[in-house]
């Protein structure tokens, strides 16, 4: 993937987590509903962090 789609994408995912991080402690949606999305949300936004950029090289581990 490019790098400017996977910012949109880290974009979209982080404000989904953060929302529903919100409308869960608000109490416009119910606890539980709010701490599953925003847990996929999280991990799918870990994921896309961690992978290089069309045409970029990986860093090593160190």
């Amino acid at each position: 993937m490019s790098k400017s789609t996977l910012n949109t994408l880290s974009t979209i995912f982080g404000l989904i987590a953060g929302g529903s991080s919100l409308l869960g402690s608000t109490g416009l949606i119910n606890h539980q509903i709010a701490g599953t999305i925003g847990g996929l949300a999280t991990a799918l936004l870990g994921y896309l962090v961690q992978q290089p950029a069309a045409g970029e090289q990986p860093q090593p581990q160190k």
